[in-house]
């Protein structure tokens, strides 16, 4: 007869009822740092952080970690209900964890990745501490606890990851209809004009041609719209190409400004530092949509007239670029989302504001 099946919270409160975790919990906190710190260097290896420490930097792994601690904490003195797999902090920190990589553009498989590799530090150094004197069945039942709570962690991060990919498509089909709908439209509108100018006894040749130059204006538009989609799914794909070539950021700039309609070349201060005039290997294209990204936000959030201040500074190693205008701001509580795929504030929705909220989710897409 098979043995009937016992989920992971089962397990929990069966090994805590039965081993002692105090020993095992002061050898989590005491190694707390060196664990993390092996984590990031680990994560930061893989292919799809292309060894950047920077890139591989979770504040949710750090709270995940202290979260289990706490879980097994509070079933080693009795306090805790729950098994660490259902204890709250856990189950938010993992789905945090998921939902900042999804941001990044990670795919499921690499998010497991991270997961498995917190379960290999964790285990690595638990097992190098534990003094030799502690009783086998009380190692087993703590590593068992460990691994099933950070598998639990895993499922989580991965149930949240797939919701979020399920609305990020959502969001997706419903900017991209409604983006496309109004250019669409005045195509449209613009052609049937022009059949009924060349109708017309004389035909109006010079309305034709500022229709002409409508639709190209239109035609434009939906070109761009539809190279930002296709950016925002190869960021999200991991398919984002950087191509670089030696060139410097002042010609970079240089053509940006001049494509600026007189309007907007009028407002702009350009402060450069000697930096700016130094050969870089960047992609001009990718650098270029950038600043036309920023450039266009402190257009439309700010009131006409006013000055935006573009400055350019660095030293040996780095350019450091700031575009700021006079416009109201944002409110502190939203800066973290700005960068967000589809993300626009509450008060720019609410005003209707023209813009996709994509533009500045590709802008750190290329930047990283």
């Amino acid at each position: 007869m098979a043995a009937p099946e016992v989920d992971a919270s089962q397990r929990a409160q069966h090994y805590a009822r039965r081993a002692n975790l105090e020993i095992a919990v002061a050898v989590l906190r005491a190694r707390r740092d060196e664990i993390l710190d092996r984590w990031l260097d680990a994560a930061a290896r893989q292919p799809f952080h292309q060894g950047r420490r920077e890139h591989a930097v979770a504040d949710h792994i750090p709270t995940l970690y202290d979260a289990i601690v706490d879980a097994l904490a509070g079933l080693a003195e009795g306090r805790a209900m729950e098994p660490p797999q259902e204890y709250p902090a856990v189950v938010d920190a993992a789905r945090q964890q998921a939902g900042a990589r999804t941001q990044q553009g990670l795919q499921p498989r690499e998010v497991v990745i991270e997961f498995r590799l917190l379960r290999q530090e964790i285990s690595r150094a638990f097992c190098d501490a534990l003094p030799e004197s502690i009783p086998l069945d009380d190692v087993l039942a703590a590593q068992l606890l460990l691994n099933d709570t950070i598998d639990s962690a895993m499922m989580v991060g991965l149930e949240s990851l797939v919701l979020a990919v399920e609305t990020l498509k959502d969001e997706f089909l419903l900017t991209l209809t409604h983006d496309l709908r109004n250019p669409l439209t005045s195509l449209k509108g613009t052609a049937q004009l022009l059949a009924r100018y060349l109708d017309a006894s004389p035909p109006d040749i010079e309305r034709v041609r500022r229709g002409l130059e409508q639709i190209d204006a239109q035609a434009s538009r939906l070109a761009d719209l539809t190279a930002e989609m296709l950016d925002v799914s190869r960021i999200r794909l991991g398919r984002f190409e950087i191509v670089r070539a030696p060139t410097t950021f002042d010609a970079v700039l240089t053509r940006v400004l001049e494509r600026q309609e007189p309007r907007v070349r009028a407002r702009l201060r350009v402060q450069r530092g000697p930096e700016s005039g130094r050969t870089g290997v960047w992609d001009a294209g990718r650098l270029e949509a950038v600043l036309e990204n920023l450039l266009s936000n402190a257009v439309k959030f700010s009131p006409a007239g006013t000055p935006i201040r573009i400055t350019v500074t660095g030293d040996e190693r780095e350019l450091r670029v700031s575009v700021a205008d006079e416009g109201r701001g944002a409110d502190p509580s939203e800066l973290s989302r700005l960068f967000e795929c589809f993300y626009r504030a509450p008060e720019v929705a609410e005003a209707e504001t023209e813009g996709t909220g994509i533009g500045l989710y590709v802008a750190r897409g290329i930047i990283e």
